[in-house]
């Protein structure tokens, strides 16, 4: 009886190995602190209607410093 005593233990802890490891990861569970566009994970692009006016202030004053830049540049 002490052979398959032994044998039952050596089964059981290939076994009980097995159930110790972490499961399998599933694609679905993303770690909360990395950004998901990090891992891939990019949504469409959606526009909704005119932009902001911040934007435009932005676009407008970088557009105004560049053509002031190329007119009064030295030696331009």
């Amino acid at each position: 009886m002490a052979d398959g005593d032994g044998a039952d233990e050596g089964n059981s802890g290939g076994a009980g190995g097995a159930a110790d490891a972490p499961p399998p990861s599933s694609r679905r569970a993303i770690d909360p602190v990395v950004a998901p566009t990090l891992l891939g994970h990019r949504h469409p692009v959606i526009h909704r209607g005119r932009p902001r006016w911040t934007t435009v202030g932005l676009i407008l004053l970088f557009t105004a410093a560049l053509i002031l830049y190329l007119a009064l540049r030295p030696g331009g």
